[in-house]
This record gives structure tokens, C-alpha cells and sequence, in this order.
């Protein structure tokens, strides 16, 4: 029972490092005026999660009411392993001397600054949250239609999904804790911003599996955690 829940742990640390590569690679385009071929390319991380089965908090939560959907600990535990993982990925980038004052690290430091919800430049609580509800949706549509039509039809389609929520500007509560460390601008603001983008994408991704589930009135599938 332990070993489940370490491993359950060690792959939510691993998907939150890959969420942080694709938000590496977003800041990368983003520093050169490439924000459509970053925002394509963010999708790596999320690729990368599906492909290997790792636990992404916002690719499970959708299925918590599902009967065979992951436990609460098991959520808790996968949640906390995503921060740790993006966080650290984060903190790696911040303190490499090379990036230090590039236009990669300006602009992490640009999108902290700007998801503030206490600061008078930054965001309104109730737009992070409708911003990252709406997250919530595309990456739940993202993994489900993933799991359901694997090959190029599932991949396209979650391509497409996380292409649309990072040109759209929504907000992921992973990928975001990966720019607050790399951007290093830290106020309490940017820690109610995690809490409420964390709450927006768990509505939006619980929202669309209830009302995706009624409308194609199928009998719950058994989820693979």
C-alpha cells in the first residue's frame, strides 16, 4: 500500500517536471516573438505525461467522482508531487548564471508579476479563476479524448487543446507554479493565485466530466491510475 503511494508521488513529481519542460519551451519561443509555435510546443509536457502514464493532478481530478477514478490521498499526494516537480524544474532555471537576466527568465518574471491578484498590475481573483476553469475544460477534453481515440486522432485533438489554452492565455495551476519559481517574484499574491487557478482547473475539469458523461449517456469506463 505504501509503495502505491510513493509511486503515485515519484510519477506526480514527474509529471509536474514535464509540464515545467513545456513551459520552458513556451518561454523559449515566447523570448524570440513565437508565441503561437510556443504555445504548439507547451504541449510537449502534456504529450509526454499521456505517453508515459504519469500523474498530472489536472488530468486526474476530472475522474474523482468517477467510480474508478483516483482516491483522495492518491490526488492529495500526486498534486503535491506536480508542485514539488515543476517548482524544482523552476528553481534549476533560476539559478543557472546563463539565463539569469535572459529574455526567457524576464519573461517568467513577466508572467509573475502579472498573475499577482493582490497587485495593483496584476489580475482579479475572479479572472484567474474563470481563466483557469476554463483550463480546467481543454485539459480534461485533452486527456480523455487522449485515453479514448489513442493515435493521431487523440494526439491531435490534445495538441489542440493545450495549444488553444496557452495562446487564449488560460491558466494552469502546474504550469504556473513552474513560473513563479523561474520568475522568482514571490508575494502573497502569487500564492493565492496557485490556490485559486488550482481550484478553477479542478471545477472546469469535474464540470466537463459530468456534463460529457451525461450527454453521451455511456456507462463510466475504468481509468487507468
Amino acid at each position: 500500500m505504501h509503495n502505491k503511494y510513493l509511486k503515485t508521488f515519484l510519477l506526480g513529481i514527474l509529471a509536474g517536471v514535464a509540464i515545467g519542460f513545456g513551459g520552458l519551451l513556451y518561454l523559449c519561443c515566447l523570448a524570440y516573438g513565437h508565441k503561437i509555435i510556443g504555445s504548439i510546443l507547451f504541449s510537449f509536457g502534456l504529450l509526454l505525461v499521456t505517453s508515459v502514464s504519469l500523474f498530472l493532478y489536472t488530468g486526474k481530478i476530472g475522474y474523482a467522482f468517477s467510480k474508478d477514478g483516483p482516491k483522495p490521498l492518491d490526488l492529495l499526494l500526486g498534486y503535491i508531487g506536480n508542485i514539488i516537480g515543476a517548482s524544482s524544474l523552476g528553481i534549476i532555471m533560476c539559478v543557472i548564471p546563463s539565463v539569469k537576466g535572459s529574455p526567457i527568465a524576464q519573461n517568467a518574471y513577466y508572467i509573475t508579476a502579472s498573475r499577482d491578484v493582490l497587485s495593483s498590475n496584476g489580475e482579479t481573483w475572479y479572472n484567474a479563476l474563470l481563466l483557469s476553469i476554463l483550463c480546467g475544460v481543454l485539459v480534461f477534453v485533452a486527456v480523455d479524448v487522449n485515453k479514448r481515440k489513442p493515435g493521431l486522432i487523440g494526439t491531435l485533438i490534445l495538441i489542440l487543446s493545450v495549444t488553444t489554452f496557452v495562446i487564449a492565455g488560460f491558466e494552469h495551476c502546474i504550469a504556473n507554479s513552474f513560473y513563479f519559481f523561474f520568475g522568482n517574484n514571490w508575494s502573497w499574491g502569487v500564492v493565492l493565485n496557485l490556490l485559486i487557478t488550482t481550484i478553477g482547473n479542478s471545477i472546469g475539469a469535474i464540470l466537463t466530466y459530468f456534463i460529457t458523461h451525461l450527454a453521451l449517456d455511456k456507462k463510466e469506463e475504468k481509468i487507468l491510475n
